[in-house]
């Protein structure tokens, strides 16, 4: 068994999830929102960034509705590849 996390299949996963160009923008948005959040914490802003960090990752959350996919299919994926290995740590 491979103790190492297929790459490419990753990647297709992922491509295959945010193919929506709608997606894409929410995404873009959302990632914008949870850098500003980021931004907002450490210059001691708490509400707002809790606002903004909440507001982006429901953009997130949302294009995958929209696109009708799973928003942690690649993560689960990885989970599994683990799991399928010898038990030893996986090298990424």
């Amino acid at each position: 068994m491979s103790q190492r996390i297929d790459r490419q299949q990753m990647f297709e996963t992922f491509r295959a999830n945010h193919r929506d160009p709608r997606n894409l923008a929410m995404h873009v948005a959302g990632f914008w929102l949870i850098a500003r959040a980021v931004k907002r914490l450490f210059t001691g802003h708490v509400f707002a960034a809790a606002v903004n960090l909440g507001a982006g990752l429901a953009l997130l959350a949302g294009g995958h509705q929209i696109e009708g996919s799973d928003p942690f299919s690649v993560f689960r994926q990885a989970r599994q590849q683990q799991r399928s290995g010898d038990g030893q740590r996986v090298g990424v």
